[in-house]
Formats: C-alpha cells, sequence, structure tokens
C-alpha cells in the first residue's frame, strides 16, 4: 500500500512537472486540451491510473477541467480550492468568522480602489442597474443582486486573483451565517442604510472618486460588522464551533 502511495505520488510529480514545461514553452496555454491520459501515460512512464487520479486532484485544485468525452483542457478557477481551504481552516479552528470577514473587507476595498480606473462604462451601467433593482426586491432575490453587485465591482478589478479569493471567500462566508444575510437585507433600519451604501458605492464608480468610493465601502462594511456583532458572529471563535452551538439550540 505505501509503495502504491508513493507511486502515486511520484506520478502526480511528473503530471505537474508536465504542465509546468508545457505551459513555460508556450506548447500548453489557458483553455488548451492535454493529450489523452493513455498518451500522457506513456510518455510519462505512468500507469494509466495514476494519471487519472493526478487529473482528479488537479481538477479539484482548479487547474483542469474536465469534460465527458472530450478530456481534459488548462484552466484557471482556484475558488472551489480555496473555498475548500478556508472550510477546513476553520474546522480546524484556525479561522474565525471575524477573520474571513475583515480579509473580504480589505479585498474589496482594494478591488474598488482598482475598479475606479478600470471599469467600463457598460459594467457602470450594470451597477445603476443593480442598484435601482435592489431597491424594489427582497429576500433572496435582493441576496443574488447583492452579490452580483459586488461581484461585478470584484471583475472590474481586473484583478483575477482578487476575484477569485472573494468567490471563494463569500461561499465560506454565506455556509456560516446562513440566512442572517437576507435577514439584514429585510430589515428595515439595516436594510435601508446598506441600500444607501451600495448607492453611495455606485455613485463614487460613476464619478470616480477614490476618497468618496473608500469611505463608502468602509461604511458599507462597517454597517454589515455592527449587525454580526449584534448576532454574536464577530467572537474570534471558529465558524464551525459557531454553528455547532446553533445545532444544540
Amino acid at each position: 500500500m505505501e509503495v502504491e502511495k508513493e507511486k502515486n505520488s511520484k506520478a502526480y510529480e511528473k503530471v505537474v512537472d508536465y504542465l509546468q514545461q508545457k505551459l513555460k514553452d508556450g506548447t500548453l496555454s489557458l483553455g488548451d486540451s492535454l493529450p489523452p491520459e493513455r498518451k500522457l501515460a506513456e510518455e510519462l512512464g505512468v500507469g494509466r491510473n495514476s494519471v487519472r487520479e493526478a487529473m482528479r486532484l488537479l481538477e479539484h485544485m482548479g487547474f483542469i477541467r474536465s469534460e465527458h468525452g472530450a478530456g481534459n483542457f488548462i484552466c484557471c478557477d482556484i475558488s472551489q480550492s480555496l473555498n475548500d481551504t478556508f472550510t477546513l481552516l476553520s474546522l480546524l479552528q484556525r479561522i474565525s468568522y471575524r477573520q474571513l470577514a475583515e480579509l473580504r473587507r480589505g479585498l474589496e476595498l482594494e478591488a474598488a480602489m482598482l475598479a475606479v480606473d478600470r471599469i467600463s462604462s457598460d459594467q457602470i451601467a450594470r451597477l445603476e442597474e443593480l442598484v435601482q433593482s435592489l431597491r424594489t426586491h427582497e429576500g433572496e432575490e435582493a441576496d443574488l443582486l447583492d452579490k452580483e453587485l459586488h461581484e461585478l465591482i470584484a471583475i472590474a478589478s481586473g484583478n483575477e486573483l482578487i476575484i477569485q479569493i472573494l468567490r471563494a471567500l463569500s461561499d465560506s462566508i454565506d455556509r456560516f451565517i446562513h440566512d442572517l444575510r437576507y435577514n439584514i437585507l429585510l430589515h428595515d433600519d439595516t436594510g435601508h442604510k446598506l441600500q444607501y451604501a451600495h448607492e453611495q458605492i455606485v455613485n463614487a464608480l460613476c464619478r470616480r472618486n477614490k476618497l468618496h468610493l473608500s469611505l463608502a465601502v468602509q461604511d458599507h462594511f462597517a454597517l454589515i460588522d455592527e449587525y454580526m456583532l449584534e448576532q454574536g458572529l464577530m467572537a474570534d471563535f471558529s465558524p464551525a464551533q459557531e454553528e455547532d452551538s446553533f445545532d444544540e439550540e
């Protein structure tokens, strides 16, 4: 068994080395298909099962996309891997909801600052549409519009790493706060304040005013943090512990 694990490990390293070399010399690039597993196994001198296992690992990490009947393709979607990492870290009680929220605040602020100089007129128009729609929608629909608004700002930053990390953070945070996100939007006081913060963020992006934008983003997250603090979610302990406490109730 140990020998088999060692072989699989070496096979994985060979596949990774192969990909790195092909990407370096330009033979492969984003979106390209990989050779069939049989051909790859022969070229690397490893078993097909080992290549298949290596492909599964790389797919889970977000570097390979597998399509049934079509093969394996080079991609760059690391948000799922990051999501799993954040989840495991929380289960190991190494990070808390507060830490996730602080990281998200910093990244969203940086994304907004970058977006000021990079956002397109079409993206601004869509943000204005989203803000208008948020005035007349509630519950799950409002939640989806809110998430789209923040993701669009991240996309407008033009920084792929920020985009991927924010997607993973959003998914991880949503897993722990459950329906509290809806409650923020439904609550008259916080809902109106959050709507105003969204309008200020979009307005600042339209005018490309970094100072106004920075204040608006910070006000937005201060509002959310205040609400989460009232709900007992900002304590410096693992979201997993918090989830357990809810289950016990």
